[in-house]
């Protein structure tokens, strides 16, 4: 009978190892299927038939999505991005370009490819078709969201004179007004650029420079910025507080979308990062950013769950906060120091010792 279950449980095994091992061979024939439609794919986007080269945009978009980077990489070259933006100029067809926009919007967010959609004028093209697209245009909204995905890959915090060049077409107060008239995709994509143009924002404003000569015949102070304390300015130094990006973001954390909600608390926690904590949290406060955030304590996204866990339990060192906002926040912490994961619970517990609810030697630590 031993020797039986014994027979069994081998002839199990190998079933799962056959079926992981024909898993692994269907998902490689699928992978170089997929390289091969895309190389042909790019060449047909120069294609003379118009409308060959719309199909091809078109099922080369829906490819590129969640699609292979090495795949994309390894078949998208200069010459391939000059013939996309080509197509973005010169085409009358409304879904192709916003095809085009949307193949841009998946590439990887490698250097060599950025650079060589900066060299080739992506980003005036983009920007034309944000600010001068037509109301009736049926394709619309998926022109914005993929256009608005398109220009978050000029907006790597890793590189300043992108971000410079991307700021210097006007983008930040459209992404603003997207983030108020946008669905809910373009809404997302806008906080993602927002949030990464603000990362930049401490090293980019400028000092106060030092009044010299006599007072009364000096020019008037300029207005420090109450975050970043040095002075700001939409262009210069990506400003949220400059661009009046704060409350369109915080109206974002009631939709009922994760992904929106997520990426604009991202943008916002921006203004409290290292020793801007105090006078982010004071420009958080007057715009009621904090019982929303509070209110994800009880979100069923576990990241969103975890940045608002994470975000409140500095914001309540402060105690004008702790004094205000503490009781709101009790019982969602109490919540989470019963069914919350390891991490969250420990710092939901955390949370409550500076409230008082706890003593700091609770066994949730």
């Amino acid at each position: 009978m031993l020797e039986k279950k014994e027979e069994e449980k081998g002839r199990g095994v190998t079933e799962h190892e056959e079926q992981a091992e024909e898993e692994r061979r269907k998902k490689e024939e699928r992978e170089e299927r997929k390289c091969a439609a895309v190389q042909v794919l790019v060449q047909l986007c120069e294609h003379d038939d118009l409308c060959v080269r719309a199909n091809a945009v078109k099922l080369f978009c829906c490819l590129s999505e969640g699609g292979d980077e090495v795949t994309l990489v390894e078949h998208v070259n200069q010459k391939c991005i000059e013939t996309l933006l080509k197509i973005i100029k010169s085409s009358k067809d409304e879904e192709e370009i916003a095809s085009v926009m949307g193949i841009v919007s998946n590439l990887p967010e490698l250097t060599q490819i950025t650079q060589w959609l900066l060299d080739a004028g992506a980003l005036p093209i983009i920007f034309s078709h944000l600010h001068n697209g037509k109301q009736n245009n049926p394709y619309k909204n998926q022109l914005i969201e993929n256009a608005v995905g398109a220009i978050c890959r000029f907006i790597v915090p890793t590189n300043l004179e992108w971000q410079k060049s991307a700021a210097g077409t006007g983008i930040i107060p459209l992404l603003v007004q997207l983030l108020e008239s946008g669905t809910t995709l373009t809404k997302k994509r806008a906080a993602i650029s927002l949030c990464r143009f603000s990362e930049s924002s401490l090293v980019l404003s400028r000092l106060i420079p030092k009044r010299k000569g006599f007072l009364c015949f000096s020019a008037p102070p300029e207005t420090v910025c109450p975050v970043h304390g040095g002075i700001c300015s939409i262009e210069s130094s990506f400003c949220l507080i400059e661009a009046d990006a704060v409350r369109p973001l915080v109206r974002i954390l009631g939709e009922h979308d994760p992904g929106a909600c997520e990426a604009s608390l991202d943008a916002l926690l921006t203004l409290i990062e290292g020793e801007r904590l105090q006078s982010g949290s004071k420009v958080l406060g007057e715009a009621n950013a904090i019982p929303p955030i509070i209110k994800f304590l009880g979100s069923p996204s576990p990241s969103l769950q975890e940045k608002a866990i994470h975000a409140l339990e500095r914001i309540f060192r402060l105690v004008d906060f702790k004094m205000k906002y503490g009781a709101l926040a009790q019982m969602p912490l109490v919540d989470l120091t019963q069914r919350g994961s390891g991490s969250v619970k420990s710092l939901a517990a955390r949370i409550l010792a500076h409230l008082n609810v706890l003593h700091d030697q609770s066994s949730y630590f």
